[in-house]
């Protein structure tokens, strides 16, 4: 185990007292500050309201169990942006977008309280039920408080940002305010969407934080800005008003903003963004910040597991084709594979079971890197000059690349080798390198492992010929 995996295991063991204490906020493992100034050395830090005197009792120690702690003052509050109806001012992205994507304006179609919310959609998802689109942001942004009901309609722009009830573009499918995650999906429907975030760009999948890695983000107030991750396993104490309480989220990603290119992450209006590292990979949910410009964001793998949903994508022709490519590498050394096992069933001595398990795990994964003939005309015509991005949808969806009837032969490959497992089995041969082996009879399953050989390269043959020669 790491020393960083380490320190967040005694913070885990030491944060629900910790939490527990006056005035304490939140407690993480990240970069220690002195004087203002983040330093590189990794601490226990203690968030707490306001830095003061206090007793022996309630005084952090420099260490827990040699572990270094710092104490940083700072408090984390939602960032939905609400105002009086009276008192709309629309500020920052006010647009509205003809094709959905994320980084943009949304909130419900509803007021509590005589206020009106805004959000923002932090990119398309996909139902993993359903394998409908739907639009992601946070529970704060689509419910607002317990009075929300499935069927909800959400704007875009919202009500604050010009939007009106025409501006509907889905209704609230689903929701999550638990001790991990606080997140929203809403159904979409009436305009077309693109798997990608405004100014950042397409989605490329998903990954875990990790600490002091830049990250970006796209907001509907302070659009898109440049960070840092500075926190992990950050446990925080939130306040979501009447009704909910003080909320403790636990398994939190802190953010501190890229002061070079931006003075804070995030602000009032930009949760429910997607924070995305500088592969274009969504890291996290984007749900809270500080009056210091800091964020706090949700590890997307909770979302998408609590909200049942994966990450929309775009799979453009030129990783189709290297997976083509690497379809091509694997069927060779599958080949290979298979020469190697024919030429070791002529002599039994070098036949070890690990060889045939290897070989049919060779043909699992062989089987993943299938062409999708279909998806791979789609993403040509995508690539043809004049077709607009997104003006349908993604194209090719981020789905295993799936196998066609060669299935099948490879499947009576695997069985047949399987049988082979039994002749090599430790009670027909205890000590296969032994000299008793020469002393047993033949089993006559040489022929068998020949032909299977045979039928694999033929099976092979067929596959990579050409449908019109077929």
């Amino acid at each position: 185990m790491s020393q960083l995996s380490e320190m967040i295991q005694k913070k885990e063991s030491i944060e629900k007292e910790l939490l527990a204490r006056p005035g304490v906020t939140g407690v993480d493992v990240g970069y220690k500050y002195v004087k203002g100034q983040r330093t590189d050395e990794i601490a226990i830090r203690v968030h707490v309201a306001k830095k003061r005197e206090v007793g022996a009792k309630d005084k952090i120690p420099d260490t827990f169990d040699g572990y270094k702690t710092d104490v940083i003052e700072r408090t984390y509050v939602l960032q939905p942006l609400m105002k009086k109806l009276e008192d709309v001012a629309p500020l920052a992205d006010t647009s509205h977008y003809p094709t959905l994507e994320g980084g943009v304006s949304i909130g419900p179609d509803r007021s509590v309280g005589g206020y009106i919310y805004a959000g923002t959609l932090g990119a398309i998802v996909k139902d993993n039920a359903t394998g409908n689109p739907l639009l992601l942001s946070n529970f704060h942004v689509m419910c607002i408080d317990n009075g929300w009901h499935v069927g909800d309609q959400m704007d875009q722009p919202s009500l604050i940002d010009t939007g009106t009830h025409a501006d509907g573009v889905g209704t609230l499918l689903r929701a999550t305010l638990s001790g991990h995650v606080d997140g929203a999906v809403s159904t979409l429907s009436g305009r077309p969407y693109k798997c990608e975030i405004v100014d950042v760009g397409a989605v490329n999948g998903t990954a875990a934080a990790v600490l002091g890695a830049p990250v970006r983000k796209r907001g509907r107030t302070t659009l898109l800005t440049y960070g840092f991750v500075d926190g992990l396993s950050s446990s925080v104490n939130i306040d979501y008003g009447d009704g909910i309480g003080v909320r403790t989220l636990t398994d939190q990603i802190g953010v501190r903003p890229d002061t070079s290119h931006n003075a804070k992450f995030s602000d009032h209006g930009d949760s429910g963004s997607v924070v995305v590292d500088a592969n274009g990979k969504v890291i996290a949910l984007l749900f809270a910040g500080s009056d210091d410009g800091h964020t706090l964001a949700s590890p997307i793998a909770t979302v998408l597991t609590e909200l049942g949903i994966s990450m929309c994508t775009t799979l453009k022709l030129k990783d189709v084709k290297d997976q083509i490519k690497e379809h091509k590498e694997l069927s060779k050394e599958l080949k290979e594979s298979i020469k190697d096992l024919k030429d070791g069933r002529k002599d039994t001595k070098d036949l070890k079971e690990k060889d045939v398990k290897d070989v049919i795990k060779d043909h699992k994964e062989f089987k993943e890197f299938e062409k999708p003939t279909k998806e791979l005309k789609e993403a040509k015509e995508f690539e043809k000059p004049g077709k607009e991005a997104g003006e349908t949808g993604p194209i090719v969806p981020s789905q295993p690349i799936q196998p066609r009837d060669f299935d099948q032969r490879l499947a009576a490959l695997e069985q047949t080798i399987g049988q082979l497992t039994s002749f090599i089995s430790s009670s027909m041969r205890p000590d296969l390198s032994g000299s008793a082996l020469g002393q047993e009879p033949d089993c006559g399953c040489a022929s068998r492992l020949e032909k299977a050989a045979t039928d694999a390269l033929q099976s092979k043959a067929s596959f990579d010929m050409k449908p019109s020669d077929r």
